[in-house]
């Protein structure tokens, strides 16, 4: 006689008032049942909840700061490959060429990356907010009507399944 005992739990379904968070490129838009919320709608929302609040606040100081760092870095890098136009005597001759910053272009790549990271830490506390929401709207909601399933060869071994149901 061999069972193998098997406990079947279903993935939470969506439930009614929860969140979905959608991430893009450089954003992240959240819905709640297909409609898309504007901040406004979201800073309502998240009133009711301190953790979520707070998180989706410091989003939305980082939300503008990325882009605008990001662009001053391929600025001031540009401005260090562009470099400046200068001439030396070399030999008694004139030589033409440039002078470009590799500090300018470390620091302006930099500003890059560092303004690509706040865009994704926005993105990122944005999402963390929606899931702590969803995660306190109910604990204790039922999963699933199956409270568990036998299957196995029963003693004539023919295979067999028992499924109780709450």
């Amino acid at each position: 006689m061999f069972f193998v005992l098997i406990s079947l739990r279903t993935i939470l379904a969506q439930n009614v008032d929860s969140l979905v968070a959608k991430r893009g490129i450089l954003s992240t838009q959240v819905y709640l049942q297909n409609k898309k919320l504007n901040a406004k709608e979201l800073e309502e929302i998240f009133q009711t909840t301190w953790q979520p609040h707070i998180k989706y606040k410091w989003a939305n100081i980082l939300k503008p700061a990325g882009p605008i760092l990001a662009i001053g870095g391929v600025g001031l890098a540009y401005v260090a490959l562009k470099g400046k136009p200068t001439t030396a005597l070399v030999n008694q001759k004139e030589v033409n060429y440039t002078v470009r910053s590799l500090p300018k272009l470390l620091i302006g790549l930099s500003l890059v990356t560092g303004g690509l990271c706040l865009i994704e830490s926005s993105n990122e506390l944005t999402s963390n907010a929606v899931r702590i929401y969803n995660a306190t709207l109910n604990t204790n909601r039922q999963t699933s009507f199956i409270r568990e399933i036998k299957i196995g060869l029963n003693p004539s071994e023919v295979i067999s399944m028992k499924l109780w149901i709450r």
